[in-house]
């Protein structure tokens, strides 16, 4: 994207009498009847060096209406600027006039100086003076009031205007200009998925969001409806889950592998995982001959292990003391 745009700009009035000498733009801040338009320029020496250092042969030219810009194009020349200098508060430009430029000032056909100018689109410093044209417009009251008419990036500052935005900030704009396109995207989307057909499909999706809906009861339920079967569901589960867990329990006992002081530690294991219960049960040796529990057994001694308890850490590869202390605990909560 250029950074620069082009303004043509109708100046005060041109002197009664044809001068050598005109005033052309101003020095420092100045606004354009577009309030929006506020331009600098602080660089003035920089700006004529620039001018007229790029300016073929050294002169800039001065042509009737701007049409050496603008269609229909005429280039010829009312006058030519052979040097510039900043003098105050503006810049002034030596001219020197062609036989139909005088003319056309001496019997007032044209009655004011437009200056051409580029600016930086970001900072709005005027970097480029490009010459100048002999136009009519109203008078303007203050001397240094412009009525700016913007061609080559006039579009752009017409969207930024309309996104709300100014075109100092380039940035800004694209960053809007991409959003508003990728809503349109989304909301193309949303169309056809919503199968919505017409030029009113904005309308249409508010309608269906707005529009209240009553939910299907072959497809949903109450919430509390729905909560109390799952309390109920948990509550057949655990009652399940119980009755097989004393089944498998009662099994590992009629097997002799279950003996009264690992109770407590084959319930819990049960509980949680009944498969790892049931493959420790089909693995474990028969603690008990006979396949069957004494009853009315003796309270085992807190200090020491019994026979058979020796036997199974023997069997199961136990430490004593860490199943003397798993007992001896089981033994207190009971």
């Amino acid at each position: 994207m250029n950074n620069t745009v082009r303004h043509m700009c109708a100046l005060a009035p041109l002197p009664n009498e044809v001068s050598d000498r005109i005033e052309l733009i101003p020095i420092g801040a100045f606004k354009t009847a577009d309030p929006r338009l506020s331009m600098t320029l602080d660089d003035p020496e920089g700006v004529i060096a620039r001018s007229l250092a790029l300016a073929p042969g050294g002169v800039l030219p001065i042509d009737f209406d701007h049409r050496s810009f603008r269609p229909p194009i005429d280039t010829r020349a009312a006058g030519w600027i052979t040097g510039l200098v900043a003098d105050g508060d503006r810049v002034m430009a030596s001219v020197e006039w062609t036989e139909a430029g005088r003319a056309a000032l001496e019997d007032r056909s044209y009655r004011f100086l437009s200056p051409v100018f580029k600016t930086d689109r970001r900072t709005r410093q005027v970097t480029l003076i490009e010459g100048a044209g002999l136009v009519n417009t109203p008078a303007l009251p203050q001397l240094r009031q412009l009525a700016s008419k913007e061609i080559d990036m006039d579009p752009f500052e017409k969207i930024a205007g309309l996104l709300g935005l100014t075109a100092e900030d380039p940035d800004a704009v694209e960053t809007r200009i991409n959003a508003l396109l990728d809503g349109e995207t989304q909301l193309a989307s949303v169309i056809q998925a919503a199968g919505i057909e017409g030029d009113d499909s904005v309308r249409q999706i508010c309608s269906r969001l707005s529009a209240p809906t009553d939910p299907d009861p072959a497809r949903f339920v109450p919430m509390s409806m729905f909560q109390d079967t799952q309390r109920q569901l948990a509550s057949i589960q655990q009652e399940l889950d119980g009755g097989k867990v004393d089944d498998a329990l009662e099994a590992a006992r009629a097997a002799g592998k279950l003996i009264p002081g690992m109770e407590a530690w084959a319930r819990q294991l049960a509980s949680k995982d009944l498969g790892s219960f049931q493959s420790w049960a089909e693995s474990a040796p028969v603690l008990l001959s006979g396949h069957r529990v004494i009853e009315g057994q003796p309270e085992p001694k807190p200090e020491t292990l019994t026979a058979e308890e020796r036997q199974i850490c023997s069997q199961m590869g136990l430490s004593e003391d860490t199943f003397l202390a798993t007992r001896n605990a089981t033994v207190k909560d009971r």
